[in-house]
């Protein structure tokens, strides 16, 4: 079994932070999603919520903070091509509820889906981690593995027959992992390790709950698979795809 300590030795040369927030906040007018992931009509229902509250509709692509921003910028530019996926990109109020999620959606635009960030993540994000940027590129790298996995019909395949949403979450938690080891070979000093730790910590035992992501030994595990799937071993996008459904299709 995969110890926090093993994990922290079998990764230490590896770094990133991030936690995958999954719930919804209460007082929001759509029926909380499973997982990550909103269906068409919870991400319209959601953009739908947001309208009144951003009067200026570029503000929802900006934090307020140029330098941020353009940071974060180049970062998804990365995913995208990384993982061959064009997706649109929103901040939005999560009500104090921190969150991000991925959804088919195309409402905001662009053809491979939707991405939204919830404003107090963002905060959380920003303030509660060493490398706040690393951590953020973290949690957009997870929702972009759901972007992937819509555009390969992925969900329905690792999701099958299953309870809950945990093996396409582990599969979210590899792609995450693949991203993290193509940055770290562009830039030796990118931290790697607190990517899998972050995941490992934000695991859960609720088996029986829909939104089980998995548990720590299993969220910090697919992480570590992603890397050296990326930085080790090369794999191209399409090899990860498909040993990271083999991966998780071997998770009960």
């Amino acid at each position: 079994m995969l110890s926090r300590r093993r994990l922290v030795l079998s990764s230490a040369s590896f770094a990133f932070a991030s936690r995958c927030t999954c719930s919804m906040a209460d007082s929001l007018s759509f029926t909380p999603p499973a997982g990550c992931s909103l269906t068409i009509g919870e991400a319209n229902s959601l953009e739908s919520t947001q309208r009144g509250r951003f009067r200026n509709r570029d503000l929802r692509g900006k934090s307020g903070d140029a330098e941020f921003d353009y940071a974060l910028a180049q970062t998804l530019a990365k995913l995208a091509d990384s993982m061959k996926v064009l997706p649109g990109f929103s901040f939005y109020d999560d009500e104090g509820s921190p969150n991000a999620m991925a959804s088919p959606s195309t409402i905001l635009g662009r053809p491979d889906g939707s991405v939204f960030m919830g404003l107090s993540l963002l905060e959380k994000l920003r303030h509660d981690f060493e490398t706040p940027t690393v951590a953020i590129a973290t949690v957009c790298a997870h929702e972009f593995g759901h972007i992937l996995q819509y555009r390969h019909g992925l969900m329905s395949i690792v999701n099958a027959g299953q309870r809950t949403v945990k093996r396409s979450e582990l599969q979210a938690d590899y792609f995450a992992g693949y991203f993290t080891g193509l940055r770290r070979a562009e830039r030796p000093t990118y931290q790697a390790a607190s990517a899998a730790l972050a995941q490992y910590d934000a695991g859960d035992t609720k088996f029986y709950n829909v939104n089980h992501h998995g548990t720590p030994e299993e969220r910090g595990a697919a992480v570590v698979q992603g890397y050296d799937a990326s930085f080790n071993r090369k794999l191209e996008l399409s090899n990860a795809i498909d040993e990271s459904t083999k991966y998780v299709l071997s998770i009960h």
